[in-house]
């Protein structure tokens, strides 16, 4: 009885949310993503079967799996051979975001159901030196646009995010578009395809910029992440480093056993 209430919620849930310009996977992996978080499948149950997904949604096989592989990308599922596919997420109670996928803060913040704002501190346009080359992997002598930003986690200062976007790519980014989401600007207003990003993550003593804007709770130390974003061509067009206060910096991601050189 459960599992057919189970089905006919999904069936039911398809329905309400077909939505013009969303693609069918994004809509499968919306719907399984929010019951997974709200328990209506819990820990270590299993997901409805593929057929299911397919009648219930009225679509092919690989959307089905193309959603079921952003949901396990992200931790939420595990391919269980012969069994189908399990639960393997469990809420926490702090501020996570994703490491092996790429959102936006005002997508995470809806995620994991916590207000964000941000306040844009500065914005300019400079060129890349040696130096920073070295470190961010932007071609030396390109110019960027650094943009300096402050974003509160349930009105609290919690990240500095430092973004440098490659100006042949990102000419400009308008204030409003800086404090509410500047990916959302990029791939709308400008049709950047946004595709992969390489990250890096380290514990460092926190700066005069960190002391004077952050809340570190009595800490001289923040949480950073690196991470250098490329388009669907290829082409490395964001380096960020965001500078996090320790007590909301949790990152979720999933491993899987590297193959035996046995």
């Amino acid at each position: 009885m459960g599992e057919e209430h189970r089905m006919s919620s999904t069936s039911q849930s398809a329905r309400r949310r077909k939505r013009a310009n969303v693609p069918k996977y994004q809509e499968i992996y919306e719907y399984l993503r929010t019951h997974i978080q709200d328990g209506t499948f819990p820990f270590r149950s299993f997901l409805p079967s593929e057929n299911q997904l397919c009648a219930d949604f009225a679509t092919t096989r690989p959307t089905v799996r193309k959603a079921v592989q952003y949901l396990g990308s992200q931790g939420y599922v595990q391919p269980i051979h012969g069994k189908g596919i399990q639960v393997i997420y469990r809420p926490r109670s702090s501020s996570l975001f994703f490491l092996s996928g790429i959102e936006s803060l005002a997508e995470a913040g809806q995620r994991i159901g916590t207000p964000v704002r941000t306040i844009l501190l500065s914005s300019t346009v400079e060129t890349i030196t040696q130096t920073t080359a070295r470190i961010s992997g932007l071609a030396a002598g390109t110019q960027v646009l650094y943009l300096r930003r402050l974003r509160l986690l349930d009105e609290r200062p919690a990240i500095i995010d430092h973004n440098r976007f490659l100006r042949s790519v990102v000419p400009d980014i308008p204030r409003d578009a800086a404090e509410t989401s500047i990916y959302a600007y990029l791939e709308s207003a400008l049709g950047v395809r946004i595709a992969t990003a390489s990250r890096m993550i380290t514990i460092e003593a926190a700066d005069e910029l960190d002391r004077r804007h952050l809340d570190l709770g009595g800490l001289d130390c923040v949480g950073v992440t690196e991470s250098l974003g490329f388009d669907a061509s290829g082409v490395p067009f964001e380096y960020t480093r965001s500078h996090h206060v320790p007590e909301t910096f949790g990152f979720i991601s999933t491993a899987q056993r590297l193959p035996s050189h046995r």
